[in-house]
């Protein structure tokens, strides 16, 4: 299944992470093999990727 991202957000919109999900996770034990299939992971992943930076990146040559 493909994703399609609309990056419609900034990211002073979206936030960031204060901790990690994985910290009170009940599938800890299983790190770092579980990530590939974790909901939340693939969740803030997905909303995160949504986000335009508003940081203005110069360039100086």
């Amino acid at each position: 299944m493909e994703t399609i991202i609309i990056r419609d957000k900034f990211d002073f919109e979206i936030g960031y992470l204060t901790k990690s999900p994985c910290l009170t996770c009940k599938s800890r034990s299983e790190l770092p093999v579980c990530h590939s299939e974790c909901g939340t992971l693939d969740k803030i992943q997905t909303l995160l990727a949504r986000g335009i930076s508003c940081q203005a990146s110069s360039y100086e040559s």
